[in-house]
Parts: structure tokens; C-alpha cells; sequence
């Protein structure tokens, strides 16, 4: 008996090579389902904790002994979306490895107890945008971020029940395109469209076969995607 196909919807109003992955498909006999997901970065995507950070860091090297050391925003901003170890590489260039380590996961480590009580702030819209998708989407996150980061940014802001899953690379130790990888074997996922801020995010999409959708309003520089949203409300319109 001839399997008859049907074109439900489309997943994600892009046109190009990735319409074909973003169709739910649905068949006579049985039904076949294309579950559809969404993956978040978090720095410059869901929050922005680039006024906070460099008073902890600075904070934290005069607690450790480097008097002279001092970082602004702008330093911040532009190791967001940064592994721990390409961090630390920055912070610390004059240090051997494991000595730049040792001391990047104790400023780490209080980063995320400093967090808790001085969070980062949500841009806008996104407790009201991630209730609307949530209802229509598996939602996940995948951050480049160490271990206790999501965590963090669950309980500053209430977002743990919107989110099936998450992975880091502070807990894997797997670039930002493996953990997609990872996260959507793990979840049974056939497809699904990332949203992140910055070219490492653009890469990881690539490496991992998904869709790219650019955040425009953080902290990267993105010349190539599937879309682009200007602000997280925008997303409201494109899913």
C-alpha cells in the first residue's frame, strides 16, 4: 500500500537548504513525528552579565595576589561565548596551563555564588517569549559556559521549567558543536535550530549540521545565518 505524505508545516520560516530538515511529516499508515527544537547560548543571548563580572574579577585578583590585574566590560564582552581554557589564556597569558586553570575555576567557582545574589540581567522579553515557545518547542541550551552557570541563570531568573535539557562545555569538556551533537542524541532529536550571538555559535552550527539563528543585539559580529533577530521578541514572529 502506497504510503501517502502530507506537509504539515514548516519548522522554521527560512528559505534555503535547511527547509527540507524542518518539515513535520505525517503518513497514513502511523504517524512519524519531526519533533522540533530550539537550542539557546546564554551570554548575549538570554542574559547579559557584563556589568557584574568585572567587579568579581577584579575583586578576585586582588584575593589571589595579581594587585596589578584589572579588566573592564569591554574585556568581558569579548571573551563571552569563550571555552574556560581560551578564557583563561586571556586572563592569564604569562601562566603555565594548569596554573592558569587553578586559578580561573576559583574566580569560576565564586562567579557563580556572585551571580546568585547580583545576576545578570535578562534582556527583554524573554521570560514572556520562552513561555510562549515553550508550548510549542522542545527548548534546550548549549553554552560554552562551566559547570553551575546554567544553574545559575535557572534559579537568578525562574527559567529551569522551561527548558528540557542543557549542556556545557565546563562539564563535558566537548566544544560548543559537540555538545549539540550530544544534546541532541541524548534527546532522540532529528533536527533542531540553535540561536546564539556570535561567530564560535555560527560555527558550532555548522560543525553540527543545524540552522544559525543571529542574535544580533549581543555581543558578536555574525555575517552569515539563516536568520536574524534584532531583538528576542523577534522570535515570537519567526516560530
Amino acid at each position: 500500500m502506497c504510503m501517502r505524505i502530507f506537509y504539515r508545516e514548516v519548522f522554521l520560516k527560512v528559505a534555503g537548504n535547511f527547509l527540507g530538515s524542518m518539515i513535520r511529516f505525517f503518513y497514513k499508515e502511523g504517524v512519524k513525528v519531526m519533533r522540533q527544537a530550539l537550542i539557546f547560548d546564554v551570554d548575549g543571548t538570554l542574559w547579559d552579565t557584563t556589568y557584574q563580572l568585572p567587579l568579581l574579577y577584579n575583586e578576585m585578583f586582588k584575593k589571589l595576589g595579581f594587585t596589578e590585574k584589572c579588566i573592564d566590560r569591554k574585556t568581558v564582552m569579548g571573551f563571552m561565548g569563550y571555552t574556560e581554557e581560551e578564557i583563561a589564556a586571556i586572563i592569564f597569558p604569562n601562566l603555565e596551563h594548569e596554573e592558569r586553570m587553578k586559578y580561573l575555576d576559583m574566580i569560576t567557582q565564586e562567579e557563580c555564588r556572585y551571580l546568585l545574589t547580583q545576576p545578570g540581567k535578562l534582556y527583554p522579553d524573554v521570560k514572556e517569549v520562552l513561555d510562549y515557545l515553550h508550548r510549542k518547542y522542545e527548548l534546550y541550551i548549549v553554552s560554552n559556559c562551566q559547570k553551575g552557570y546554567v544553574e545559575t541563570l535557572y534559579a537568578a531568573h525562574g527559567l529551569e521549567n522551561y527548558f528540557c535539557d542543557f549542556e556545557c562545555s565546563g562539564r563535558t569538556g566537548l566544544s560548543k558543536g559537540d555538545n549539540i551533537r550530544f544534546i541532541m542524541e541524548r534527546n532522540q532529536l532529528q533536527t533542531a535550530v540553535y540561536i546564539g550571538d556570535t561567530l564560535k555559535d555560527k560555527e558550532a552550527c555548522d560543525y553540527a549540521g543545524i540552522p544559525f539563528v543571529y542574535a544580533a543585539y549581543g555581543f558578536g559580529k555574525v555575517e552569515e545565518y539563516a536568520h536574524k533577530i534584532d531583538a528576542f521578541k523577534d522570535l515570537m514572529e519567526l516560530f
